[in-house]
């Protein structure tokens, strides 16, 4: 009998768990389902938003299905976009209770600071990068042509571009996090910082359309970046020395 009373309370955390996990997963998934509905039902609107960096522009269609696709992608990306915090309060929520009061205080953080580090990049490719890209490539050797942009392109092509620049605009906190689990110091970003130049001009070849103003456009903010990485992990790296020398001290 103590064999099995034990062999249930072994299994009993795990049932837990997976009822918690079940609570959130199906409370995310009502509020995306939410989200989702309203941002459908407001599909024309954040379709004339998105269209601001070719607001001049008529978009046409191809295919008979391609408008109706078109809304749903473009619906159920923004969702998600904007699930994103609830999402990952969720996440915090699920797994706060098995961290150490000090990762507690940290976590929350940068979940935060990742988020807004997300939509700022997105702002900045949809606001800056994309209007002064997409009127020159409209417009490179165009002046005997008309250009016809398919919705469904469109749609793809910025949220490429809003995803790669929300994603690269994360890149302090990555340093951030490298350097408070001891992988990167400050002397390995500074003495390689031309490696560091170049791999970014690389990176935004690489992403970008194949024309040099948006791959200048790109390497701007990734360059801006890189230095503010250096000053984040100066900081954090001597933070983190002075926390081991005391607690070597006591």
């Amino acid at each position: 009998m103590k064999l099995k009373k034990v062999e249930f309370d072994e299994k009993l955390p795990f049932t837990s768990h997976i009822g918690e996990i079940r609570y959130r997963l199906i409370r995310v998934i009502i509020f995306f389902t939410i989200l989702f509905v309203v941002c459908f039902s407001l599909s024309e609107s954040i379709l004339e938003l998105l269209r601001y960096p070719i607001k001049d522009l008529d978009l046409v269609f191809i295919s008979p299905t391609e408008v109706f696709f078109a809304h749903l992608k473009l619906s159920f990306f923004v969702s998600l976009a904007l699930a994103v915090p609830f999402i990952l309060y969720h996440v915090w929520e699920f797994i706060s209770p098995g961290l150490k009061i000090v990762e507690r205080r940290h976590t929350l953080p940068f979940v935060i600071f990742s988020t807004a580090s997300f939509f700022c990049g997105a702002l900045f490719a949809h606001f800056i990068i994309l209007p002064i890209g997409l009127r020159f490539l409209l417009t490179y050797k165009a002046s005997s042509l008309t250009p016809s942009v398919t919705l469904d392109y469109y749609l793809v092509f910025i949220a490429r571009l809003i995803l790669v620049f929300g994603i690269i605009f994360e890149l302090p906190l990555i340093i951030l996090f490298l350097t408070q689990i001891g992988v990167m110091k400050p002397e390995i970003l500074t003495k390689n910082r031309k490696y560091g130049i170049l791999i970014i001009f690389i990176i935004a070849a690489v992403l970008t359309p194949p024309d040099v103003i948006t791959q200048i456009l790109m390497a701007i903010p990734l360059l801006f970046l890189y230095e503010i990485s250096i000053v984040v992990c100066r900081a954090a790296y001597r933070r983190k020395q002075k926390k081991q020398a005391s607690a070597a001290g006591t």
